[in-house]
């Protein structure tokens, strides 16, 4: 993180991390960093041999994030007969360690942060994983590989590497395996739709690549919307809603295309975070077309300057 005061972040992560805490009763500023990390990991031998490449295959994959799922299958697989679970990641389609495009390997990544109940809450998210991760190779006749990043409290928490067929991985270790690497564009991270945090940041960053002067320049929250698509920063979600693991069809690209986000849907989604941006002071209207205030002008820059220090 950026010494207080700072007006450059390291990169668009933690600059994503600073405003989620300040943006949000409740930040995602863990989870988020675990899975970024988690990718940058994954991807990693393909940005050596080209350093463009992993976000490449980010945009060629698909990331779900804290979807949750129903289903006879899943009061079955789960503890006490809940009605549906929530799974932290899911990684599809994606490509090769060495950067191979398209992909058709699957990951199922949970994120443990503290064990309330000792190490149970640990145990839970190794056979959650494992579990969903089972459901889904069954349902699409893929490869699903489990896996768990916990909080490991400084090292002074030590799992094993593998257990029950799950990749354990402490956050401690990941960091470190993953120190070199940078995340300066939104374009880096996985889930952006899927994450109010980086949603917004996208929003303001299309309202600085608009012309406030140009007559009907804003075209709305879906135009706005489309704009970032257009920018490379897709704001669809994967899938909306409560995904009914009965009726899942069994070919994964016929299942994303059904669930796929409505334009209808996203326009109310993009006016609602809009609105917060007001809320929170980072814009100052909306109304007849969005004007960031001062924050979020700064917030803006700042990410800006995240993705100005790639290409020095």
């Amino acid at each position: 993180m950026p010494a207080h005061g700072s007006t450059a972040p390291d990169d668009a992560l933690s600059l994503a991390n600073a405003l989620d805490k300040a943006w949000h009763a409740q930040p995602r500023c863990f989870e988020r960093e675990a899975l970024t990390r988690f990718y940058g990991l994954l991807s990693l031998a393909a940005g050596v041999l080209s350093p463009g490449r992993p976000r490449e295959m980010l945009r060629e994959a698909t990331v779900l994030r804290n979807t949750r799922f129903k289903g006879t299958q899943i009061k079955k697989m789960f503890f006490g007969e809940q009605e549906f679970t929530e799974v932290d990641g899911i990684f599809l389609k994606v490509g090769s360690t060495l950067g191979h495009l398209p992909g058709d390997d699957a990951w199922v990544v949970e994120v443990e942060r503290k064990a309330a109940h000792g190490h149970g809450d640990y145990y839970k998210a190794i056979q959650r994983a494992k579990r969903f991760a089972g459901l889904l190779a069954q349902r699409f006749g893929q490869r699903v590989r489990p896996v768990v990043i916990y909080e490991d409290e400084a090292g002074r928490l030590n799992l094993n590497s593998f257990e029950d067929g799950v990749l354990l991985i402490p956050m401690g270790a990941l960091r470190a395996r993953t120190r070199g690497l940078s995340f300066p564009s939104l374009a880096d991270m996985p889930g952006v739709a899927c994450d109010k945090t980086l949603v917004k940041l996208a929003l303001l960053r299309q309202l600085t690549a608009a012309d406030p002067h140009h007559p009907g320049w804003y075209g709305g929250p879906l135009a706005l919307a489309r704009a970032a698509e257009l920018d490379g920063i897709d704001l669809h979600l994967p899938v909306v809603g409560h995904q009914n693991t009965d009726t899942m069809p069994t070919s994964l690209a016929n299942y994303l295309s059904r669930e796929r986000e409505t334009d209808a849907h996203l326009e109310v989604r993009i006016e609602r975070r809009l609105n917060e941006l007001v809320q929170a002071g980072v814009l100052a209207t909306l109304h007849p077309a969005p004007r960031l205030s001062l924050a979020g002008g700064d917030a803006a820059l700042r990410l800006l300057a995240a993705e100005r220090t790639e290409a020095q």
